[in-house]
């Protein structure tokens, strides 16, 4: 009988990990809360034009801006010491923390556009 109770102890105590992990984030799913939560807020830089963007990342991993006058949403996740928001328009855009310093990257097609430069987050 006591095996039988373990048995489903242990059953009952698996499917609870697994309904847990399973409502996992999936924004940050790989990553540590932390390191998410360092990139949530706002930043100010400069598209491959040269014209002002500003980019939000909220804590439920999506993510909107604006460039010029056009609005952007998409989604983003860390990787490592970058955050990689993919926008629903193609593009990808990589702000990269190094130190109390972020850069800015952009991608269309897989190829790097334009030259990094500097983001600077909202305090």
């Amino acid at each position: 009988m006591t095996r039988y109770v373990s048995g489903w102890a242990a059953t009952i105590a698996a499917a609870a990990m697994a309904l847990t992990l399973a409502g996992c984030d999936p924004a940050t799913e790989g990553d540590s809360g932390a390191e998410s939560s360092a990139f949530v807020g706002s930043y100010t830089t400069k598209d491959t034009q040269g014209n002002d963007m500003s980019v939000t990342l909220d804590a439920q991993g999506s993510a909107t801006g604006k460039r010029l006058d056009q609005d952007l949403s998409g989604s983003w996740k860390v990787e490592g010491n970058t955050v990689s928001i993919n926008w629903n328009d193609g593009w990808v855009t990589k702000i990269t923390k190094d130190g109390d310093s972020y850069s800015k990257t952009a991608f269309k097609d897989g190829k790097e556009e334009g030259s990094k430069v500097p983001a600077e987050k909202a305090k």
